[in-house]
């Protein structure tokens, strides 16, 4: 009797503390809990259990005080020291099937043979109630795929068990961005042959988990900047939603921030509190800096044909600086592109004796010779296409040899050019090249050789300034005209500088949609120094972009001005010099270049004023289709110093963009308010890049 009467009470106890207490384990089946573990939130049932724990004693041991309904969760983390650090053009080969090869294997066989066709394919994919998690990110997250909007891909297999995991992938992935107690449902709709099935998934998300307390404690000395950088730096803000990957994300940026600050050995524990039932979290880290570490010796490892100092003299930091793993990793992409190496690792070997990291740079060359061969069409130029050899380190330190040539219906160019970098310093280079062209534009037709020595100068991050000397011989054979005296002249022999200064602070060159640029240019021609005119030609481009939620706004302007001086008269500068809009890239309610000026056979003229902008609002549309409505204005004058505000023409528009890795592809229709005689209200542009 007594054994039975200690059998009942062992069970009733077991019974007890196997309600209080869930061990967070990986399973195929996940759970609702009360609060979940930032590591690994789960979630299928709504009912909670009432406490969970990632071990049944870390409570006690935590020494505070904790209702039934929370949860303590300890992830102690040491930082791991920086590893090495490698980008190579050539990537390892990774094995990965995807649900969709799994599904192929579930319509087939496995040993070699032919999978069967899949009785039902998708026709399409809506997701209903999603607004705190990107629909995009739920496709990335799901194995069904959805389907692709190119009509000539077939549609893909449907899978309902694939599809019932994937609400599973749903709720973790809402629980990883603070919605623990997120469902998700889906909806089938066939077709009449039982052979299209349209899909709706369904989202409840619910109220999301908000942080009340942040605690950052620091065992060890650390300077106060160094603290609110770490503080403000974190993605965990109080009152704002709690998530684990904010939770493991906030100690990354720690470590960062300490890396990057000469502590590469930093320690981090994290804790967080999450409560399910009353939507609050509370998280803490303790941060033990360790000792810093100051910069020591560079060696370089692996280089054959290229000199040492050619690497040694790209890294940003000197011997006694603080330790910093980001101008580390900036040093390795400033190698990785000079294009003579097929990989860049660096080690950092760590003297904790005396607290300096020195920088081994492992590298491989790659074949100093390419080749690239490219092609695109054009509304303006039409079918185009450009081959490039180089040749790096070309008779060593680093200099390249180019030959290009380009070939359009409106432009054809042979170029070949040297390249020496470091010619004052880091990040400039001098430029000597020679040119050979062939034009065919509205404007006229002709050819010339150009030969020119330039100098760019890249500081202090967002500027750059930039000097070219220029001789030119050019010969027209057909050209606009207005006089007898442009008629009769046919070559043109022109000396001319260069001179340039620009801010760019933009975050994309192919497709910016935040920051400024501020370019200023100025051209100078004198007889004096065997040209055949005197001008002076000075250009302002101003250009900003705004990013509001999913929209961008950008806009433009550029003003121009061509004074001739000396003999040189308003109608003798060469019609290759002067200012000409209209197309793709400008006034997109014109023609190519028949913007301002015209002949009587409707050929442009061009002008010695410029004054055209632009204002657009792009907007996404579906995956990598966005939308864009424009309005541009401008003109362009004969006389210099002239801008008739009474001139200017308006043409509003839409386009259509497709991201591709180059560039989005841009299609435009713009509408002239006010076109000139014999020139048609639309316009159509197709093109690839934003128009600015």
């Amino acid at each position: 009797m007594t054994t039975l009467n200690a059998n009942l009470l062992l069970t009733l106890l077991l019974l007890f503390y196997s309600v209080g207490y869930t061990t967070i384990t990986h399973s195929q089946e996940p759970f609702a809990t009360e609060q979940e573990a930032v590591n690994e939130p789960a979630i299928v049932e709504e009912k909670p259990v009432t406490r969970t724990a990632t071990e049944p004693e870390s409570e006690s041991k935590s020494g505070k005080e904790a209702r039934s309904d929370d949860q303590v969760i300890e992830a102690p983390q040491e930082v791991p020291q920086a590893e090495p650090t490698g980008v190579s053009a050539e990537p390892e080969k990774t094995e990965v099937q995807s649900e969709s090869d799994k599904t192929r294997e579930k319509n087939g066989k496995s040993d070699g043979q032919a999978p069967e066709e899949p009785k039902i394919r998708i026709s399409k994919i809506k997701v209903k109630g999603a607004k705190a998690v990107p629909v995009i990110e739920i496709e990335q997250s799901i194995g069904t795929d959805f389907p692709s909007i190119r009509f000539w891909r077939k549609k893909p297999a449907f899978d309902e068990e694939v599809l019932n995991d994937d609400m599973v992938r749903i709720k973790r992935l809402y629980a990883n961005n603070g919605y623990y107690d997120a469902g998700a449902a889906y909806e089938l709709k066939y077709n009449k042959e039982n052979t299209r099935v349209e899909i709706t998934i369904n989202i409840t998300e619910g109220e999301p988990v908000v942080l009340q307390d942040v605690d950052i404690k620091y065992k060890g000395e650390l300077a106060e900047n160094i603290k609110k950088e770490i503080k403000e730096g974190i993605p965990l803000k109080v009152g704002k939603t709690f998530s684990p990957n904010g939770y493991q994300q906030s100690k990354g940026e720690i470590s960062d921030i300490l890396s990057n600050n000469g502590y590469p050995k930093a320690e981090i524990e994290g804790e967080a509190l999450v409560n399910r039932k009353e939507k609050w979290a509370r998280a803490k880290f303790v941060v033990t800096p360790g000792q810093i570490y100051k910069c020591g010796e560079i060696m370089v490892q692996g280089n054959k044909k290229v000199k040492s100092y050619i690497v040694e003299r790209e890294a940003i930091f000197n011997e006694d600086d603080t330790y910093s793993l980001e101008k580390v990793n900036e040093t390795q992409a400033r190698i990785f592109q000079l294009g003579l190496f097929r990989s860049v690792v660096i080690n950092p070997i760590y003297n904790d004796k005396d607290h300096i990291a020195d920088l081994e740079i492992v590298v491989q060359e790659r074949k100093h010779g390419s080749v690239k061969i490219g092609g695109g069409y054009g509304t303006e130029d039409k079918l185009r296409g450009q081959v490039v050899w180089t040749q790096r380190n070309f008779f060593g330190n680093g200099r390249r040899l180019e030959v290009s040539g380009k070939a359009s219906f409106i432009t054809q160019r042979i170029q070949t050019s040297v390249i020496q970098p470091y010619i004052i310093g880091r990040d400039s280079e001098l430029t000597g090249s020679i040119n050979f062209q062939r034009d065919d534009v509205p404007s006229f037709k002709g050819r010339s050789f150009l030969s020119a020595l330039s100098l760019r100068k890249t500081f202090k991050e967002h500027y750059s300034a930039f000097g070219a000397a220029n001789v030119q011989f050019s010969k027209i054979q057909d050209s606009a005209t207005r006089t007898p005296e442009e008629q009769s002249r046919e070559n043109f022999f022109l000396t001319y500088f260069n001179l340039g200064l620009e801010r760019d602070t933009t975050d994309n060159i192919l497709n910016p949609t935040k920051g400024t640029v501020v370019s200023t240019g100025l051209e100078s021609s004198f007889t004096a120094l065997g040209s055949d005119v005197n001008y002076l030609k000075g250009t302002i481009e101003l250009r900003g972009y705004k990013k509001y939620r999913d929209m961008v706004f950008a806009k433009r302007i550029t003003v121009g001005v061509i004074q001739p001086f000396g003999d040189t008269g308003t109608f003798d500068i060469p019609i290759f010099k002067r200012f000409f809009a209209g197309g793709s890239v400008s006034m997109r309610g014109f023609p190519f270049q028949k913007l301002g000026p015209l002949d009587e056979n409707n050929d442009p003229l061009g002008g010695n004023s410029l004054l055209v902008g632009s204002f657009e609002v792009r907007f996404p549309i579906y995956r990598d289709f966005g939308g864009v409505a424009f309005f541009d204005y401008g003109n362009v004058y004969p006389r210099e110093w002239s801008f008739p505000i009474d001139e200017i023409k308006y043409a509003p528009g839409l386009g259509l963009r497709y991201d591709t890795i180059i560039g989005p592809i841009r299609f435009d229709v713009g509408y002239a308010l006010n076109p000139e005689p014999g020139i048609r209200r639309v316009q159509f542009f197709i093109s690839i890049g934003q128009a600015f």
